[in-house]
């Protein structure tokens, strides 16, 4: 018997249960509810205790909750969710409790938490009479016997918790303060008396129209999805340093919700006197704090991971008395920035304290600020990574160490925002981005094994507007109706698509996908002039971090769309649907007659903007890439286009968040100088070097994060200037020198042929190892010409003159 088999679908067997105080706001009508404002950020606690006489092989379980549970048996910690997911869907985990399980009494406990208000990662559903504000179900069998949630549970909302909300809109983490002394660390665990504990009470789902059920299927979320992801990869990271100093008694009177409490810790660091570390340093492999380290209070304490980690904070350690430790984790220890980061308050008991924080965040520095009476000795300052699963059997090298060492960051950074959705930093916001998500994809399909975030991304940002465009992050308060959206963000998600019909060959995941994909193209239309051109485009286009103006015509714009349209009749084709395909097509030979008004002879390159009947002096990467990528560009001009893109020493960089002003070069001399894109849209570019031609210098080009990694070693910065110290979106090298410069790429859909072709530009030599559907595929090319392949899959090589020969699954020894 499996997990699978045993729960097949259907009803469930288990009841909805909360406590008897829900979030929902008493209202006159009987089908017309809502949420009180003033019910968020509460957590509730779940027992249910039974015997066994023997200990099954296999105990399955299936479980989930609105907002966020973390399920125990016996103390065992046996899994948290459920995933992020949309408006109306919920997402149940299954798993096995056999390895937690014992003779005589057992306990399986939950700890539940209802969000309330909608943060970056969740948004409330609908309500109806008494779902949609707080709840859980689940069901285990461990042995012939059910276990179902129902009011044979009991309950309690725990006042162990003082609720919290997001630190500001951009800076969405949740500050988590705690009242150790509030909650028995024994409630999960056989022997502890819940007598005092009210019974658990069952939910059901009365709305308009239909016959109240208390077990899923039920409104507001329909028939519950099992997960799509796996188990995430769990793994433990140690400190590196740990320093301490005293400080003053106390830093202000702190606000009981939490919020203040980065200021609080940032305002102890500074009198502390200890120096602000720099985040380019890295100590020494291997290194690790020496612990315990005791610490007598008022005190600051400052943690070195080493590098920047995502999960969750996790502290042990004993108290003499009675001490509050205050937390903030982030990418610096600067006090001044400390208010923007993940937070959390502890007031610890006297005695033995175990504290983890409940949500993950990023960061590489644990500040804490001691306070009260006592000291303290701290076992454990860890964080514990839960990130997507990366197995063994990818690999990138170079003759150039540098360019080996930019591949292993971008993978790593691409790992830091790989959760329960590709994110765009771990630190300062979690949502995830329906633009930025098409780098960090793009190397997981060439860079890890398991493909399993890379085919439902995708599907978690199809969430589309009534209007046909997606929101501009897949789930979570800025991908609610009442936001703008990002316009070109939904035409990267076509991109993401088009990676899964060439690397994954899956006709039906594609299929499922295009129909938002055809709605997201033809939003565009209305904005389309008369001279066939995209006009005056609605909602925030942001094109990149990069001073390209938008107003009016955008050439970027217009390009991405174009490339849109040829993604998708390329796709339909491969599906079998003449009609939409010929209707993409259609489109976009009407555009590249229109793209024709922003090219200029004489400077020899696409003008960025068309506004009020001018031509803008401004060029950029931008429209120049997107315009190859979108086959804008006539024969003729391919050339001078690959020119202006190769020419190094005209570009510059500004990224305008940073900056705010449009940058003085612009201003004052926009006929000398080109906008190069930042890290994020140099995908683009590479891309349009490659099917220009010049895939030989891709190699080089990725030698620009140099300056990322003089910034911050261990993860890319945000922009070429700075930013946040882990963006995922930066990582295209660790995708382009796999794909470009040693040249392995899918020569059919799902790889049933492997296309290599080698472009090495300056390296002696390079090799990689990439997934495909039919197992792993190894090259090694070398300057001379030689190339090795190990490969199950026919390998189309191509050759520096672009000749093709097909060879057999096999070994190939030959040149190219």
């Amino acid at each position: 018997m499996t997990s699978e088999t045993t729960f097949s679908g259907g009803r469930w067997r288990g009841s909805w249960i909360w406590t008897e105080r829900t979030a929902h706001r008493p209202d006159t009508s009987r089908h017309r509810h809502t949420l009180d404002p003033d019910y968020y950020d509460r957590r509730v606690l779940l027992r249910r205790t039974f015997r066994l006489d023997a200990v099954p092989e296999r105990a399955p379980y299936r479980i989930t909750a609105d907002s966020r549970y973390i399920l125990t048996v016996n103390g065992i910690e046996l899994g948290r969710g459920p995933i992020r997911h949309g408006y109306r869907q919920l997402h149940y985990d299954v798993g096995d409790a056999a390895g937690a399980l014992r003779p005589g009494e057992n306990v399986i406990a939950i700890r539940a938490r209802f969000f309330g208000r909608r943060n970056a990662w969740w948004v409330p559903a609908p309500t109806t009479a008494e779902l949609g504000g707080g709840s859980v179900v689940a069901e285990f069998q461990p042995g012939d016997e059910w276990i179902l949630t129902d009011d044979s549970w009991r309950a309690l909302e725990s006042g162990a918790w003082t609720p919290s909300l997001p630190a500001s809109v951009v800076s969405a983490q949740i500050a988590e303060v705690f009242d150790a002394g509030k909650l028995d660390p024994h409630w999960d665990r056989p022997g502890f008396d819940d007598s005092g504990w009210a019974p658990a009470r069952i939910l059901g789902d009365d709305h308009f129209g239909g016959a109240v059920t208390t077990q899923p299927p039920s409104e507001p979320y329909g028939a519950l999805l099992p997960s799509p992801l796996p188990p995430p990869a769990v793994t433990v990271v140690s400190a590196t340093s740990v320093a301490t100093a005293p400080t003053r008694p106390e830093i202000g009177t702190p606000a009981p919700d939490g919020i203040d409490v980065g200021d609080r810790v940032g305002a102890a660091l500074a009198a502390s006197g200890l120096p602000t570390p720099d985040p380019a340093t890295v100590p020494p492999p291997g290194t690790t704090a020496t612990l315990p380290v005791t610490v007598e209070s008022p005190a600051a304490v400052l943690v070195d991971y080493g590098k920047v980690v995502a999960g969750h904070v996790r502290l042990g350690f004993s108290a003499t008395g009675p001490v509050v430790v205050a937390g903030a984790f982030g990418e610096v220890a600067d006090p001044g920035q400390l208010a923007t980061v993940a937070t959390f308050r502890l007031t610890a008991r006297a005695g033995e304290n175990a504290f983890t924080r409940e949500d993950p965040a990023g960061g590489r520095y644990l500040v804490l600020y001691l306070r009260g009476q006592g000291s303290v000795r701290f076992e454990t300052v860890e964080v514990l990574e839960r990130l997507r699963p990366r197995p063994e059997g990818a690999a990138f090298a170079a003759s150039d160490p540098a360019l080996t060492a930019i591949y292993a960051t971008g993978l790593r950074t691409v790992d830091l925002n790989a959760q329960d959705a590709y994110l765009d930093c771990p630190s300062r916001e979690q949502r995830a981005w329906t633009g930025d998500s098409v780098v960090h994809q793009s190397v997981d399909l060439v860079a890890n094994p398991d493909w399993t975030l890379a085919r439902w991304n995708p599907e978690l940002l199809d969430q589309p507007r009534s209007d046909g465009l997606l929101p501009m992050i897949g789930v979570g308060d800025f991908g609610m109706p009442d936001q703008i959206s990002i316009p070109d963000w939904s035409l990267h998600w076509i991109r993401a698509v088009h990676n899964l019909y060439r690397y994954t060959g899956g006709r039906e995941l594609v299929a499922r996908l295009m129909p938002s994909a055809e709605r997201t193209l033809r939003w565009f239309l209305p904005f389309r002039d008369t001279d066939g051109l995209l006009t005056d485009v609605t909602g925030w286009v942001l094109i990149d971090w990069a001073p390209v103006p938008v107003a009016g015509r955008s050439a970027s714009l217009n390009a991405l769309w174009g490339r849109g349209l040829r993604d998708f009749a390329e796709m339909a084709d491969w599906l079998g649907d003449a009609g939409r395909a010929a209707w993409a097509r259609a489109e976009h030979a009407r555009l590249v007659t229109a793209y024709d008004a922003f090219w200029d002879d004489g400077r020899g390159a696409y003008r960025e903007q068309i506004r009020g009947g001018e031509r803008s002096s401004v060029v950029t990467e931008h429209a120049a890439a997107a315009a190859v990528c979108g086959e804008l560009v006539p024969a003729e001009r391919l050339e001078r286009v690959k020119a202006m893109l190769l020419d190094r020493d005209h570009t510059f960089s500004e990224a305008t968040f940073l900056s705010g002003d449009e940058p003085e070069r612009v201003r004052r001399d926009g006929e000398a100088w080109v906008v190069a894109a930042q890290p994020f849209y140099r995908y683009v570019v590479h891309d349009a070097l490659a099917q220009l031609g010049a895939a030989d210098r891709i190699a080089e080009l990725c030698r620009d994060w140099s300056v990322l990694v003089e910034s911050g070693p261990t993860a890319w910065r945000e922009v070429w200037e700075g930013g946040s110290y882990a963006h995922g979106w930066c990582s295209t090298p660790s995708r382009d020198l796999v794909v470009y410069t040693v040249g392995i790429s899918p020569g059919e859909p799902g790889y049933d042929v492997v296309r290599v072709a080698p472009a090495l530009g300056d390296l002696a030599w390079a090799e990689a190892t990439v997934p495909s559907p039919h197992g792993p595929i190894r090259v090694r090319a070398e300057a001379g010409g030689r190339i090795e392949v190990d490969s199950p899959v026919p390998v189309d090589v191509v050759s520096a003159d672009g000749t093709v020969t097909r060879h057999d699954a096999r070994q190939v020894r030959t040149s190219y």
